[in-house]
């Protein structure tokens, strides 16, 4: 995937895609995937724009559901050729919906703008769709405006997501997303508790930039170089062996090898028990045949 930044020249010409990608929610795979067409059909690329950083650090509020780099990986799995990126600062959030706008056009060459019905742009947000259409419509560059992308009656919304994520409930975030949620991280040294029961888990730490999936036990498939494995995932603490830093602990069924140093990727799909302290390691061992078993009967029976 390539990645551009905002202020400097880019001569190819690009439709680009607009908007405040948190994550990458069914809605935005539409935008993504109209543009996609556009620019296919009139020769050019199709990028995308979203901050390197977190503008919930500007605004004091929660932080994003993806990293940039989460971001990144969603939107090239979506089929964009690129990412335009720029830093969200007090000096970018005071950029007027017009400089905003000048800024794009003065840096690339925009055949076409896809935005979602409510992008809103600017200082105050006080740039909307029609703002947007009449700035263009002076650089004679058309406007796409994709219509809301809705799930049980209700516009898919960031704070919604949250919610699942905050809960855990990622089968009925994976419906609203792009695809299933995941983490991404590089295997580190553990504690073998895992391996001594005869569960060796791969462990990476819970990224602290991200909106926290809430602790549990979940099923899931991890990603090892490019092959991917059902697995169970302990994300949180580990209170029977008063062990309470927060990690994500995976066990991979029919993995074999060094997985230390390796970057994988774990992919959520269904919350299967809340944490729990067990009086005995034995009694741990004895919930965790239990899972493995529940987990491989969840993938068995379905297509995820």
């Amino acid at each position: 995937m390539k990645i551009y930044d905002l202020n400097k020249k880019y001569d190819g010409a690009v439709v680009l895609s607009l908007g405040f990608f948190d994550c990458i929610h069914l809605g935005h795979a539409s935008l993504i995937k109209t543009a996609n067409e556009i620019a296919r059909s009139i020769g050019a690329e199709s990028f995308v724009m979203t901050f390197s950083n977190d503008p919930s650090d500007i605004f004091g509020k929660s932080k994003q559901i993806y990293t940039f780099e989460d971001r990144i990986r969603a939107i090239e799995n979506l089929g964009a050729d690129g990412v335009v990126s720029t830093v969200f600062d007090e000096a970018f959030s005071n950029l007027s919906p017009q400089e905003f706008l000048k800024r794009i056009f003065e840096f690339y060459d925009v055949k076409k703008i896809v935005v979602g019905a409510d992008y809103t742009f600017g200082i105050n947000a006080e740039g909307d769709v029609d703002f947007l259409k009449r700035f263009c419509e002076v650089q004679n560059v058309g406007v796409e405006v994709v219509p809301f992308k809705c799930m049980d009656g209700l516009k898919l919304s960031t704070r919604a997501l949250k919610g699942l994520v905050e809960t855990g409930d990622v089968a009925t975030l994976n419906a609203r997303l792009s695809e299933p949620y995941f983490m991404t991280g590089e295997v580190s040294m553990a504690k073998h508790n895992g391996t001594r029961m005869g569960f060796p888990t791969a462990n990476i730490s819970q990224n602290k930039d991200r909106f926290l999936l809430a602790d549990g036990v979940y099923a899931t498939k991890t990603l090892v170089d490019g092959r991917e494995y059902i697995s169970m995932t302990n994300v949180g603490a580990k209170p029977t062996f008063n062990d309470f830093s927060a990690t994500v602990e995976t066990h991979i069924m029919g993995f074999d090898g060094d997985l230390y140093g390796k970057t994988v990727i774990i992919r959520f799909f269904e919350r299967l028990r809340n944490i729990k302290a067990f009086a005995t390691p034995d009694d741990l061992k004895e919930q965790l045949t239990l899972d493995e078993q529940r987990v491989k009967t969840l993938f068995s029976s379905d297509n995820r």
